[in-house]
């Protein structure tokens, strides 16, 4: 079990308030869980952060044009082109490299 999961398990609602922890209802806290908040800390808001980014991450369109582009380590990466043409262009300029 995360120290996430574990604090969230016990009835509060963690969020990220900028760089800092939110929790609510904040006066409902032990000293323990209190303790607990503070020594799992920066587990807690990296936990929170992936979460974040993975929510952020925007769906397709429906019939979304779909072109699988490259990192220049050679990592496929499924992206939304705007169009025909921008589905080209990026073909094009995200060939799957040639490694060595």
């Amino acid at each position: 079990m995360t120290a996430l999961s574990k604090i969230e398990s016990a009835g509060f609602r963690v969020f990220l308030k900028g760089e800092n922890l939110g929790i609510a209802p904040s006066d409902s806290l032990t000293e323990s869980q209190r303790h607990f908040l503070k020594q799992n800390k920066v587990e807690i808001i990296k936990e929170l952060q992936s979460q974040v980014i993975w929510e952020e991450i925007p769906k397709p369109t429906p019939n979304a044009i779909m072109v699988t582009v490259f990192t220049p380590a050679g990592n496929a990466l499924e992206v939304e082109a705007r169009n025909p043409l921008h589905a080209e262009f990026l073909r094009r300029m995200n060939p799957k490299p040639i490694l060595h």
